[in-house]
């Protein structure tokens, strides 16, 4: 720097060295100093812990992404951000199915009434016989294999609906069959197992079971202590084998219907004993289903796969006047003289619907 240079320079010097700052102006460029500097620290740490974000998740997607379940991420300042598991999407299983034993198929209704009538006294006007196939199948295989059937017994003291079921499911149910009463003692229901394993659930009850005596049981007129409508009395045996075979009774010609006699026609050890058969099976030869079904032509069945029964009057064609001037007799059938549902009085030579015990040979 020459002379002249270093004259000026210090002519300014001594010229600024009087000069005073307004104080204002200099407190105002000291804070947006540091408010800049605090600024561009932020973005840098808020940049630098993006990073390491998407680089914590992008390990994490790479090593631990198969041990299923949520994943934390720490970022900075010690913030957790939960990660969500991708959803796992796994098939549905399958339900259990039924196996048919070789050679065998599920029972169908003509096979149970045909047992049932081997077994009821010979004294009892029968009638109105329905019946029920209730095997169920699907594509995945067969859910539950049976049938039922159901008919009215009069001992002339009145009529009683009695039904039989002879059931197996694939599922096993975990139905309680002796809910509790509630402080009810008019109905009763025990639940025991035999020495076998067999379960015998026996039950005395009503259509409209009894309940508490609670002012809203009784609100319908349905319920209470004393159960409402006709007795019904049933025996439930399931056998260590998977069968179930359920009978039942209702002091009715109807389930629902009006109350016929005081206790339905069978006491329960007699039930018990009907239950407790080996006869009723759920799988059998099908030539048994095929000779049931022709010795006792009284289903119809109203689908082609045979899944539904309805019951058919006994078909009474006469015979006409025979060569020495006979009459015409009705050909035989199960219930000859007990359709009462039927009227059989417009074909010649037909009997009129029984209603007293019918004799021998109209039993069987």
């Amino acid at each position: 720097m020459g002379s002249e240079e270093k004259e000026l320079a210090a002519a300014m010097r001594t010229s600024a060295s009087g000069l005073v700052p307004p104080t204002g102006l200099v407190a105002g460029g000291i804070a947006r100093g540091r408010r800049m500097k605090l600024v561009r620290r932020l973005q840098v740490g808020a940049s630098a812990a993006a990073v390491l974000a998407v680089a914590g998740t992008t390990v994490l997607a790479v090593s631990g992404g198969d041990k299923g379940g949520d994943r934390h991420v720490t970022g900075p300042a010690g913030i957790a951000t939960e990660i969500p598991a991708p959803p796992t999407t796994t098939a549905p299983k399958p339900g259990p199915t039924l196996s048919a034993p070789t050679g065998l198929v599920p029972v169908l209704p003509p096979v149970l009434l045909q047992n049932l009538l081997q077994r009821v006294p010979q004294g009892l006007v029968r009638s109105g016989v329905t019946g029920s196939d209730q095997t169920v199948k699907t594509s995945a295989g067969i859910l539950s294999a049976g049938a039922s059937v159901s008919l009215v017994l009069d001992d002339s003291s009145g009529p009683t609906l009695f039904s039989v079921t002879v059931r197996q499911d694939a599922e096993k149910s975990d139905e309680d069959h002796c809910p509790p009463q509630d402080g009810s003692t008019k109905a009763t229901c025990t639940d025991r197992k035999t020495g076998n394993g067999t379960r015998v659930v026996e039950r005395q009850d009503w259509v409209y079971p009894a309940s508490a005596d609670t002012p809203a049981n009784r609100a319908d007129g349905k319920a209470g202590p004393s159960g409402r409508g006709p007795k019904d009395w049933s025996v439930r045996v399931e056998r260590p084998d998977g069968v179930v075979v359920e009978i039942r009774e209702i002091a009715s010609r109807e389930e629902k219907g009006a109350v016929s006699r005081e206790t339905p026609i069978f006491q329960m050890d007699t039930l018990r004993g009907f239950a407790l058969d080996p006869v009723w099976r759920v799988w059998i030869p099908p030539e048994i289903n095929k000779i049931a079904d022709s010795a006792l032509p009284v289903f119809v069945r109203t689908s082609s796969s045979g899944a539904k029964y309805e019951p058919q009057p006994p078909v009474n064609a006469p015979s006409g006047p025979t060569g020495g001037g006979g009459t015409a007799v009705p050909p035989a059938d199960p219930f000859a003289g007990t359709w009462s549902e039927h009227t059989r009085g417009t074909a010649p030579g037909s009997a009129s619907p029984s209603t007293s015990t019918p004799g021998p040979g109209n039993g069987g």
